[in-house]
């Protein structure tokens, strides 16, 4: 039977969490858990302790300047707490599969993190500075960042605007 707002019965999910929740699927346990206000207010984690396995979602973007949808939901602050958290779980020999990029390390993880770390305390100087978003763009305090992270997507002067509107909640 359809529902009002057009989804059929068979689109719902059929399983739903808060905080977290473990499966045990042909001898493997997934421990899943949310990460909240990360690329969204809606993103999941999920570890496969005995292959010592992390799949990120869109909680880490490997060598990429992250999106971090705001509108949808999602923080610096978040995103930043959702990397700590899954940097608590994996070890050197983990295998982490990242929403997007290339499989990555712990190293890969703990780079991303710093990178985002340090982009954010960039712009929180000029933002400090008194600086209008404009201004700290014309600054371009990722240059540093450009060739290793910037993409199609989320272009430095994208991630640099991010960034400025987190602080300033613009």
């Amino acid at each position: 039977m359809p529902r009002q707002d057009g989804a059929s019965r068979a689109a719902l999910p059929e399983l739903t969490f808060t905080d977290a929740v473990t499966f045990h699927l042909n001898g493997h346990t997934a421990n899943v858990f949310h990460v909240a206000n990360a690329h969204t207010d809606g993103d999941s984690v999920i570890y496969f302790p005995e292959v010592n396995i992390i799949h990120t979602g869109d909680a880490m973007f490997n060598k990429l300047f992250p999106f971090i949808d705001m509108e949808g939901g999602g923080s610096v602050a978040g995103f930043i707490t959702a990397q700590k958290k899954m940097l608590s779980i994996v070890n050197n020999d983990t295998k982490i599969i990242p929403g997007h990029g290339e499989l990555a390390s712990k190293a890969d993880l703990q780079a991303a993190l710093d990178m985002l770390e340090d982009a954010q305390s960039r712009v929180k100087a000029l933002v400090d500075a008194g600086k209008s978003q404009d201004e700290v763009v014309a600054e371009n305090p990722l240059a540093d960042y450009h060739d290793g992270w910037n993409w199609g997507f989320i272009t430095t002067q994208i991630m640099t605007e991010t960034l400025y509107r987190s602080l300033t909640a613009e």
